[in-house]
């Protein structure tokens, strides 16, 4: 069906340009009904006689658009992916009148174009490029088309001068065209658009919620001396600026907008944890008192920030959050204020990093769907956000992006660069349906995705010496666990990445079994048994009865899959009732407080969650941070997901809300909360797609503890 909407349409091109603007005028009367679809490469905004079209931002959502030269950088990946672009679909009926008619398009670079800041070389895809059809239907049943073409579009420069994805935007209002949205506005000087050879390439029509403004915040001036002013917008958000030039701002007056996550001592901005001065969110403003229809912010980026500086003469009207929207459905409140600040600084980031329904590592230094970071927290994204159709999107891009020929999954989806390693990272080809459709009980994920699975793990086999995973790509990146204290990863890289395909082929076993292709099931329950004798021949020591020392959660690996014994166990438990913080990277992190919950160490993995050491949350908290940190010390990024992997378990053992274990979705659950006396009240509602399910815990002055659960809906506790 995609490829008949446009078949008869051009591709239009604007070469060299960052943003342009477009008009296509066409007539029409009598109109029952008129259907707009369209698509770019790069981001739009679209109008239809000045009104837009949506309220959606940053769309076409990122994908892996069409084919590059990927050879040449710096990790240089020879695969084979697929392609991908999403177009829209809008009902303008409304918006037409019986006479001529404005399709107005405003294109920005986006991520197809963005050349400013390559990550590891990365090429850039294009040119501002747009395709569209209107479908007019009259009230006769008769349908005509108004196809893109070079004759009927014509094209200028926009008032955008410049437009960076990374760095941020340029406009000079001067240029502003007054009225170009309108039928009225005169552009005989505009020029014809050029036309370009249709992509190699899916075409399919957008299914996921895009970004949009969310909310907005007041931002408040911390600092001011003459034109320069410096806000705080009480959080670290995603999102941009809205300027306003004062009432005493000649023609000409420039403004320049700087963004940050933090101060420094004096009180000016500190870059460095946003990306440094190198790839620095700033924007530039050039005022015209003409252009009274003009707002000023940024078109075709967001930015992410606490802090703002704005100098000229001017100031800022309101932050707009901007995110995917992608709805919260779950609540968490409880009596520790560590506890209750993981939960809330989860939240934040998490929605600061969904953009185009890609989960990231970080909204502004990187930005990239790191596929390490999205499989560590879907259980927690899951748990906590509606997260069907965002999943849906981003699986796909996963598979757009695995190598068709050797089965390989890039660390970040869509590709753009990045470093990782063939299990934590590439084993989201796995990781992501399976715990998909352990949430949601769709069957239809593991069809899709089956085949793709079997692929990731004939190339982890074909990356084994003596059943260990020992390597991924040549002249890449082949990491285990990421992110201990000072980022000393001690636990080795091949024991994890073992663990890792050893999950897997597990999932994929019972992902065979589900979907009756029971020939195959054997192959990769087989598969895992091979995998652990490998990790008991290489990693573990009989006479301790420990995992490579049960360094970095060692022993937390191994006992999740099955391995070890009662020694493990204790001395997994003794040592962290002993250390009472985290030695442990991203993924380390993750199983131990998995583990301890699993063997019924709640009361330590509470202590651990709340501990007040360096490697803690809450020296993240006691530093003033609103979102979580990418490194215990902070020394990066102030806005990452991954070590909020553990919210999952504030559902699932605090509240103790589980699924049967045979079965997928929460239509049927047990209610069994972890006992942990030091936390004495604690509430929580899980909202599922089979009804609400609530549990009060509080604790009397006696210290009996009262558990009230509520369910709606078709849920039913066993």
């Amino acid at each position: 069906m995609s490829s008949e909407i446009f078949k008869n349409c051009s591709w239009l091109t604007y070469p060299g340009m960052d943003a342009v603007l477009t008009r296509t005028a066409f007539c029409c009367n009598d109109i029952k009904e008129a259907t707009l679809y369209i698509t770019a490469l790069g981001y739009f905004e679209a109008y239809i006689n000045g009104k837009r079209v949506s309220d959606e931002h940053f769309i076409p959502a990122m994908t892996d658009y069409e084919k590059r030269d990927l050879s040449k950088i710096h990790m240089p990946i020879f695969d084979t992916l697929s392609h991908r672009i999403y177009y829209y679909k809008y009902d303008i009926t409304s918006s037409l009148t019986d006479s001529s008619n404005i399709l107005a398009a405003h294109i920005g670079a986006g991520w197809y174009g963005q050349h400013e800041s390559p990550n590891e070389g990365m090429p850039y895809w294009g040119d501002n490029t747009l395709v569209f059809s209107i479908k007019l239907t009259d009230n006769n049943g008769n349908v005509t088309f108004i196809n893109s073409s070079s004759d009927n579009t014509k094209w200028r420069k926009s008032y955008i001068l410049e437009t960076s994805l990374y760095y941020g935007e340029y406009h000079d209002a001067r240029l502003y065209p007054i009225g170009w949205k309108t039928a009225e506005f005169d552009d005989s000087s505009w020029e014809n658009s050029k036309v370009r050879t249709p992509p190699e390439t899916v075409l399919e029509q957008c299914f996921f919620p895009s970004d949009k403004v969310i909310r907005t915040i007041e931002p408040k001036v911390i600092y001011e001396f003459g034109d320069t002013k410096i806000y705080d917008i009480g959080e670290l958000a995603a999102g941009y600026a809205v300027l306003v030039f004062d009432e005493n701002a000649r023609n000409n007056e420039r403004a320049t907008l700087r963004y940050a996550d933090e101060l420094n001592e004096d009180g000016s901005l500190q870059f460095h944890y946003c990306g440094g001065t190198s790839r620095m969110q700033r924007d530039h403003f050039v005022y015209d008192m003409n252009a009274k229809d003009q707002e000023f912010h940024p078109h075709f980026t967001w930015h992410a920030a606490r802090y703002i500086e704005v100098t000229g003469i001017c100031h800022i009207k309101e932050y707009r959050v901007i995110q995917t929207d992608i709805k919260k459905i779950s609540d968490f409140t409880c009596d520790n204020e560590t506890l209750q600040w993981i939960f809330d600084a989860y939240v934040k980031t998490q929605n600061a990093n969904i953009h185009g329904c890609i989960p990231s590592d970080c909204p502004h230094r990187e930005r990239l769907g790191y596929t390490g970071d999205g499989q560590l927290t879907c259980g927690a994204v899951m748990s906590v956000f509606d997260a069907r159709e965002m999943y849906k999107k981003w699986m796909a891009d996963i598979r757009d992006c695995q190598d068709k020929v050797g089965g390989h999954v890039q660390h970040t989806a869509p590709f753009y660069g990045g470093g990782g390693g063939p299990g934590g990272w590439g084993g989201a080809a796995c990781i992501v349906p399976y715990r998909y459709y352990k949430f949601y009980n769709d069957i239809s994920i593991l069809e899709e995705s089956y085949d793709s699975m079997k692929a990731y793990l004939k190339y982890m086999i074909n990356h084994c010496e003596d059943g260990i995973v020992t390597s991924e790509e040549p002249g890449g990146w082949c990491l285990g666990d990421w992110c201990p204290l000072g980022n000393k990863v001690t636990i080795p890289e091949a024991f994890v990445n073992t663990y890792f395909l050893t999950k897997c082929a597990e999932m994929t076993a019972e992902t065979a079994e589900i979907l009756g292709i029971t020939d195959e099931v054997t192959f990769y329950n087989e598969l895992s048994e091979k995998c652990k004798k490998a990790i008991i021949r290489h990693f573990y020591d009989q006479a301790t009865g420990s995992f490579c020392e049960g360094k970095q959660g060692a022993d937390a690996f191994a006992l999740d899959i099955g391995l070890g014994d009662e020694r493990t166990r204790n001395n997994f438990i003794n040592k962290y009732s002993s250390l009472l913080t985290f030695d442990t990277g991203i993924f380390g992190t993750d199983l131990v407080i998995r583990m301890l919950f699993s063997l019924g160490k709640g009361d330590i993995a509470f202590k651990l969650l709340i501990n007040e050491e360096i490697t803690s949350f809450y020296n993240m908290k006691k530093h003033g941070a609103t979102t979580l940190w990418e490194n215990w010390d902070g020394c990066d990024s102030r806005c990452h997901p991954m070590f909020g992997a553990i919210v999952e378990y504030f559902f699932s053992d605090i509240l103790g809300i589980k699924r049967l274990e045979d079965k997928a979705g929460y239509k049927e659950i047990t209610i069994n909360p972890a006992n942990i006396a030091e936390l004495k009240n604690v509430k929580g509602t899980m909202r599922t797609k089979w009804g609400d399910i609530t549990v009060d815990i509080s604790t009397d002055s006696k210290g009996n503890r009262n558990i009230k659960t509520e369910v709606t809906g078709e849920i039913t506790i066993k």
